[in-house]
């Protein structure tokens, strides 16, 4: 697949980190109060060891104190009363204080974390689809759109989520991990101290884990793209796929990318599966080796039962949240591969918009000199040294073969494409001098591949406009359409569907056209527009555009030539050139191309 970000699987994930931080950075204080919070849960932890020490050591003994009691006949006869450090009362007060303490600050921490989280991926999907609406128009060709939308809306949620459970199970485990490390040095340092010579074999197990993790990581996360590139050419191309009987073929493609994806899946589960007993077998080594010692200093020395108690107990804990911490790193790794694909996006180059003029007012007068146009990796040019002059507020159609170089010119016009050579005017100004914005505000244009939004009707038409009801109504008789619209329940504000799937092709035509004289731009590109419709529908339109002729300038590109008959100036193109020009009838009394053309067709 040409459109997946190409990355190494041995290529650092440092830099991929730091970009993430860049879009994490605004929201920090949300962060830095999550992690305060979690710094107040952590402070509470060593107080359970504590007070469970203080408890089983004070709790079960008592100090006898002289007594005496009154019997019957006056006579006082001494007794022996046990007084106790607390009352039991107090142990359940302090208990569910203690831990609705702690429960306070969790969720203060992390709602705050999660908020943090919910506008970083909100500013990094905007980030991208700004670099979206700003790409080379070239990078489309390779881009595929289910690649886009899964790099945009699901690779963002997906890698912060990873990371806020990671960061949730660091500052949740980790914090009181080392306030629980700082209890045991101060109950006894010599044990705490030997219990570390397990970390460098720990280090070095998990950056073995975490190499095979990245590795497996960057091939799921490609053969997820593979896969979903199937489902979209699927239900993008259904009519495709049954009008050719090709369920069979796409169901065999289908599996071949799921079982790349599950096979990948399930290395990399298997990856992370080995963090946690690896980490845990180094971790019992040594636990077991305290534990021994702490029972050894204990028999020797003499110690109290609540002193090893509240040492084993803080020992136990803090092993429970290290359980927890072995599995973190897991996904991170995974979070900043996925990472890495999406905000690789990032590196898409933009759309060169050098312009700095801007017209007002342009009236459409069009002149390519000397244009050359070839496209990457093609073995000829599009364009070769064409001339052409498209007069301002008269019709001129662009006639020929496919591949003649009709699209083409639309897309230099748009600034879609960029010439090789030779200049393009509007108005005698290089368009290369507007503002992109500048120069397709002076262009509307309905192509021969038909897009429409899953939005209304009049959110269609007045697409990046305001909405105008008496506008929208005369485009639409112009486009043949009102009538339709009438008949409709919710009239202008009916949905369309997906790119206009309840809307037959012609109502799919007809609505593009409508947008494009809504727009009300000085030219007005009509590129096959035409060509569902018909004969009627057809007529109806064409004499709708025939009221702005002499105001607007048209291009009318046109296979049925009896559609372009009427058009002030026909240009007949083959091979990127201009082979004749003239109207119809000067054209057909030549009995050149053109002549030929309109005989074929007749």
């Amino acid at each position: 697949m040409t459109d997946k970000v190409p990355v190494s699987d041995n290529e650092p994930l440092g830099p991929t980190a730091s970009r993430l931080w860049r879009f994490m950075k605004p929201h920090r204080w949300g962060l830095l109060l999550s992690i305060l919070s979690f710094v107040l849960v952590a402070a509470t932890e060593p107080l359970i060891p504590k007070l469970l020490g203080y408890a089983l050591g004070e709790g079960f003994s008592g100090k006898a104190a002289a007594a005496s009691s009154t019997l019957p006949g006056g006579l006082s006869m001494p007794s022996i009363q046990v007084q106790y450090s607390f009352p039991i009362w107090m142990v359940p007060i302090v208990l569910i204080g203690l831990f609705a303490l702690r429960g306070v600050f969790s969720f203060c921490g992390q709602y705050l974390l999660n908020w943090t989280i919910s506008h970083t991926v909100m500013d990094l999907r905007a980030a991208l689809l700004q670099v979206l609406l700003r790409a080379d128009a070239r990078i489309y060709t390779s881009l595929q759109p289910a690649t886009a939308v899964t790099k945009v809306v699901n690779d963002p949620q997906h890698v912060v989520t990873l990371i806020a459970g990671a960061l949730v199970t660091i500052l949740r485990d980790g914090l009181p991990a080392l306030a629980l490390m700082g209890y045991l040095f101060f109950i006894n340092w010599k044990l705490t101290l030997l219990s570390l010579i397990t970390v460098p074999g720990l280090a070095f197990v998990v950056r073995k884990v975490n190499r095979r993790v990245r590795r497996m990581g960057t091939w799921a996360y490609d053969a997820q793209l593979r896969l979903v590139s199937v489902v979209e050419d699927v239900t993008r191309a259904w009519r495709v796929v049954r009008s050719f009987d090709a369920a069979d073929y796409e169901r065999r493609r289908f599996a071949d990318r799921a079982r790349e994806v599950q096979r990948s899946s399930l290395k990399t589960a298997a990856s992370n599966a080995m963090a946690q007993p690896l980490s845990q077998l180094m971790a019992s080594i040594g636990i077991s080796i305290i534990v021994s010692l702490a029972l050894y200093q204990s028999r020797v020395n003499g110690t109290g039962v609540g002193e090893f108690a509240a040492f084993v107990a803080a020992l136990l804990l803090m092993s429970s949240r290290l359980r927890h911490l072995s599995d973190v790193m897991q996904p991170i790794t995974n979070a900043l591969v996925v990472a890495r694909g999406c905000i690789g996006l990032l590196d898409t180059p933009a759309e060169p918009d050098t312009g700095t003029r801007e017209l007002r007012d342009a009236r459409g007068d069009i002149v390519l000199q000397q244009v050359t146009l070839r496209y990457p990796g093609a073995n000829r040019d599009a364009l070769a040294a064409l001339d052409l002059h498209i007069p301002p507020g008269k019709t001129t159609a662009l006639v020929g073969s496919s591949g003649a170089g009709k699209t083409s010119v639309v897309n230099l016009l748009l600034g879609f494409e960029r010439p090789d050579s030779g200049c393009i005017l509007l108005d005698g100004v290089p368009i290369d001098e507007l503002t992109k914005a500048n120069l397709r505000r002076q262009f509307a244009v309905v192509s021969q591949d038909i897009v429409l939004f899953d939005l209304s009707i009049a959110d269609n038409i007045a697409y990046g406009q305001d909405r105008d009801d008496a506008r929208l109504e005369q485009v639409l008789r112009a486009a043949a359409l009102w009538d339709f619209v009438q008949t409709l329940p919710e009239g202008l504000d009916t949905t369309v569907g997906a790119n206009g799937s309840k809307l037959s092709g012609g109502q799919r035509q007809r609505l593009a056209i409508a947008r494009a004289l809504y727009k009300d731009a000085p030219v007005w590109i009509f590129d096959e527009a035409t060509s569902a419709l018909d004969t009627e529908s057809e007529r109806a339109v064409q004499q709708a555009l025939e009221q702005w002729q002499g105001r607007k300038t048209l291009i009318v590109i046109a296979h049925r030539l009896s559609t372009i008959r009427r058009a002030d100036c026909i240009q007949v193109m083959a091979d990127g050139q201009v082979v004749e020009s003239g109207d119809h009838d000067a054209l057909m009394a030549r009995d050149g191309v053109y002549a030929g053309m309109v005989k074929v067709q007749h």
